[in-house]
């Protein structure tokens, strides 16, 4: 009965030992697992908390902002600032027109943007730019962006310069459309796309 006992024993306490072992790794892996949660919500808040701006196509930080309607007027002014230089800063180089018209600009916008493009394809436009060798050049005078519905109205205003030799004029370039929040992409990394997009006026400006 003696070894009996001492057999049980040793099988009782090899049982507790394993359920002591089983609690413990339970009890580690929750451990790990609320470290990680509190570590990748703390990346993540940190990430929604900065400001990002495309450049070039790429989403670069810059230094951190904690006021969230501060993040998204920088968010959105950067995205309409970004897509006017790819759309309408042109050089005589049809192939580069095309690359960040097609390759960048056109992931910013919805379908309006692809069918002014289109429009302007047909017309030859961007054809006649580069057979003249000019330079057109984006100037920035304001944005206006209205936060109180969504999506946000916007209206760019600015112009063209346009380099033509020795000479330069210009045009008014006032567009508008709408901001509307998109998941991010690696063609779309501001997680923001222009809606309804409408050129207002390209009209000569006359000195």
């Amino acid at each position: 009965m003696k070894g009996r006992y001492i057999i049980f024993n040793d099988i009782d306490r090899g049982r507790r030992h394993n359920k002591r072992l089983v609690y413990g790794c339970l009890v580690l892996v929750a451990v790990v697992f609320a470290i990680a949660t509190y570590y990748v919500t703390a990346a993540n808040e940190r990430a929604n908390n900065n400001a990002y701006l495309l450049n070039g196509g790429q989403r670069l930080p810059i230094a951190p902002i904690r006021d969230i309607k501060q993040n998204l007027e920088i968010l959105c002014e950067g995205h309409i600032t970004n897509f006017h230089e790819l759309f309408f800063a042109l050089e005589p180089d049809l192939d580069l027109i095309k690359r960040n018209i097609e390759k960048k600009a056109l992931f910013m916008v919805d379908a309006s943007g692809n069918r002014l493009y289109a429009r302007l394809v047909e017309k030859k436009y961007f054809h006649d730019v580069a057979m003249r060798d000019y330079n057109y050049f984006v100037e920035l005078d304001s944005i206006q962006i209205d936060y109180a519905t969504y999506p946000f109205p916007f209206t760019f205003y600015g112009k063209q310069a346009i380099e033509k030799g020795k000479s330069t004029t210009y045009r008014k370039l006032v567009t508008k459309g709408y901001l509307k929040k998109t998941g991010i992409t690696l063609n779309n990394l501001n997680g923001i796309k222009i809606i309804d997009f409408e050129v207002v006026d390209n009209s000569d400006i006359k000195h």
